[in-house]
């Protein structure tokens, strides 16, 4: 009976080192990916711009008194490296402008860019 309950208890010691052993690993180790570098997802330098970018964008928004916008900014990047942005801006004042102001305040988001050749950026307003 006694030698029963300690191969129990060894077994329940062992299962729970291997599995706190395979959470360790699992948490500390990510997950890397080659067509990360290919097309230079983690490339610290663009990742700046897109950061500078959006606080442009924060910029121009609050000269438009729409300093608390929802701005989201997503990307897309082809096997050749272009990037294309989308950027979506929600704002309670965007709506209520009229479209001359929404063309103006397009036509001063349109003005901010990367200094990156193969991009294109685009603007959406939800209302």
């Amino acid at each position: 009976m006694k030698r029963k309950k300690k191969r129990s208890n060894r077994d329940f010691v062992l299962m729970t080192a291997v599995l706190l052993f395979v959470t360790a690993l699992s948490v500390t180790k990510t997950v890397y990916s080659k067509d990360a570098d290919i097309y230079g997802l983690n490339d610290c330098r663009i990742k700046e711009q897109e950061q500078e970018c959006l606080l442009q964008i924060r910029t121009v928004l609050g000269g438009y008194r729409c300093k608390e916008s929802g701005v989201t900014m997503t990307k897309v990047i082809d096997r050749d490296g272009n990037r294309q942005y989308r950027v979506m801006i929600h704002h309670k004042k965007i709506k209520e402008m009229d479209l001359a102001e929404k063309e103006e305040l397009k036509r001063d988001l349109e003005k901010i860019g990367f200094p990156q050749e193969n991009f294109c950026i685009s603007y959406e307003f939800l209302l």
